[in-house]
This record gives C-alpha cells, sequence and structure tokens, in this order.
C-alpha cells in the first residue's frame, strides 16, 4: 500500500458534512430523488446519502453513471447507466465525489437533460474551483478544498486506500504543498 498523507478531512467532520448535505436533498426532494453516483468515485458518497435519506424517510432510486472514452480509436466519449431508470418529471441529483475541471461532469450532464428531468443538479463531497473550466449547477457541496490529490472515503486506486475512513492528502508532499501556499479546506 502506498504512503497516504496527513489527514486532510476526519471521519467524523466527513460524517458531519453527509448529514448537512442529507437534510439539504430531503429539504429539496420531500418526495423522493433519483441519485446518479458518478463512478467509480461517487459510489461510497452516495451509499452514505442514501442510507441517510432512508432514515429520513426519502425515497431514493440509484442509477450508477460513468464516464468513458469511445473505443476502436474514435475520438469523444459516452455515458454509460448501469440501469437506465427513466428520468422523465424526476428530482435528479448526480453525485460525485469530486469535482475538478468539470468537464467529464458537463458531459453527463448535457446528455442527462435530454431526459427532461423535474430538475438536474449536482451533490459534490469535494469542489475544487481552481481547477474549473466549466460552470455546473452545484447544488450541494460538502467542502471546498485546494488544488491537491486526496485518497480515502472513497478515493484512490488502491483498495486497501480508498478503504480508509478518513480524507487523506494524496502523499505527505501535496500536504506540504497546500500547508506552505496556506491553502484551507472549508
Amino acid at each position: 500500500m502506498s504512503e497516504l498523507g496527513p489527514v486532510a478531512i476526519d471521519a467524523d467532520a466527513l460524517a458531519r458534512a453527509v448529514a448537512e448535505l442529507t437534510a439539504a436533498i430531503a429539504t429539496a426532494a420531500p418526495d423522493g430523488v433519483t441519485l446518479l453516483p458518478l463512478l467509480p468515485e461517487g459510489a461510497r458518497f452516495c451509499c452514505d446519502l442514501v442510507a441517510g435519506l432512508n432514515e429520513r424517510g426519502i425515497a431514493v432510486d440509484v442509477d450508477p453513471i460513468r464516464v468513458t472514452r469511445l473505443s476502436a480509436g474514435r475520438s469523444g466519449a459516452s455515458l454509460e447507466r448501469s440501469i437506465g431508470i427513466p428520468l422523465l418529471e424526476r428530482d435528479v441529483l448526480v453525485v460525485a465525489a469530486v469535482i475538478d475541471t468539470g468537464m467529464r461532469l458537463r458531459f453527463a450532464l448535457s446528455h442527462l437533460v435530454r431526459e427532461s428531468p423535474r430538475t438536474l443538479a449536482v451533490c459534490a463531497l469535494l469542489d475544487r474551483p481552481d481547477r474549473r473550466l466549466v460552470d455546473l449547477p452545484l447544488a450541494h457541496v460538502g467542502f471546498t478544498v485546494p488544488d491537491c490529490l486526496f485518497a480515502g472515503y472513497g478515493l484512490g486506486r488502491e483498495v486497501a486506500i480508498a478503504h480508509e475512513a478518513d480524507l487523506h492528502y494524496l502523499d505527505a508532499a501535496t500536504a506540504e504543498r497546500a500547508h506552505r501556499r496556506h491553502l484551507a479546506i472549508v
């Protein structure tokens, strides 16, 4: 397993943020919501949102999505949906663990809006606005973070790292750069 950096956001702070996001989603969509976790990194965050919404008695449907590159030498991307729940007249939230440039998410939203949902917005655990290239309908954001890489709480290529309860800076050098530049997590 790779050596992780120090904790950036501990498990308790993550749980509080998820509870606050769950409350906001329940208020915005009291009759139910369709969550579309952007895979792979949005899965754990989405599971915690579903648990919180279920505790509040909010009906939840989940249909994971993935933006993939086209194969066979063709340029462009495609949107894959695991189940294909009809979105017509539904309140829909795309669930993303991290938003940076916004390009992948904008691509997904441009395809999903064609299904005429009642509402279509984004719920993000981490927003890195310094990297944003496009505007996005961010309805719910857990934390605004600096332009750093993180691991844990569903993020990371190694399974053991992704299962960490805390969110860590990817490595010590990343944490040092963030502190040296006085980059804060809010």
